[in-house]
């Protein structure tokens, strides 16, 4: 699960203090804000690279990620097959290999770190604060970094660097520096907006007889596990 949701790409808070400065940050975030509102689907392409002292050399993974309002699939090809599906209710990651379906009920916090790369200030403004010198990119991107807010967030990280595209306040590059300043890099290529998306495609049809694991605990049952049948 980590290296999917170790990344967040629509975690922003408007820190405003009356200085110009953040005037001209708060103006540029929210005219970001207004673009991407119009998204209401998206299809794109990712590379995750991930930077670890415990690995010879970085862990690349690649794949494809499709979102509708508040539910994301992201489908992880190689090295190896998953699927997650995040909502607002939980994220649920299913490995074909092993026939494993892994059920995260997670807080009001921790769910956002499974988000779309869709950038969307009010959706979790109360748990990041941001800097940025607001300097474009070539690519027409802007810096943003990302402090956690909270003590739960900062167990799990450390600071985030978003690259987001002002044009349509789509997030195209992620760096982030996990609590054991791991870093975790994503990149998103041949993003398409607004195209239609059947609901079912968001969903995970996991066969019959799949073990569905609750690494997190269920109703007060730490580590449950169970076996439940596919659709």
């Amino acid at each position: 699960m980590t290296g999917l949701l170790s990344f967040v790409f629509s975690v922003l808070i408007l820190c405003s203090s009356g200085r110009q400065d953040d005037t001209d940050l708060s103006k540029a975030l929210s005219d970001i804000d207004s673009k991407s509102s119009t998204i209401n689907t998206l299809h794109a392409s990712f590379r995750q690279v991930k930077h670890s002292d415990i690995l010879r050399r970085p862990l690349v993974s690649s794949g494809s990620v499709r979102m509708s309002r508040d539910r994301v699939r992201w489908d992880t090809r190689a090295p190896g097959a998953s699927v997650l599906v995040a909502s607002k209710n939980d994220v649920r990651i299913y490995y074909p290999d092993l026939s494993v379906l892994e059920v995260y009920t997670l807080g009001d916090q921790l769910s956002q770190l499974a988000g779309s790369p869709v950038f969307r200030l009010a959706r979790i403004q109360r748990f990041f604060k941001i800097k940025s010198d607001l300097r474009l990119s070539a690519r027409g991107l802007v810096q943003l970094e990302l402090i956690p807010r909270t003590e739960e967030l900062t167990k799990h990280l450390k600071s985030i660097r978003l690259g987001v595209h002002v044009q349509t306040g789509i997030v195209r590059e992620v760096v982030m520096f996990n609590a054991d300043d791991e870093k975790t890099e994503m990149f998103f290529d041949d993003v398409r907006t607004n195209a239609p998306i059947a609901a079912g495609e968001l969903e995970i049809v996991a066969p019959e007889g799949v073990r569905v694991v609750r690494p997190l605990g269920d109703e007060g049952s730490p580590g449950a596990s169970d076996q439940e049948a596919g659709p």
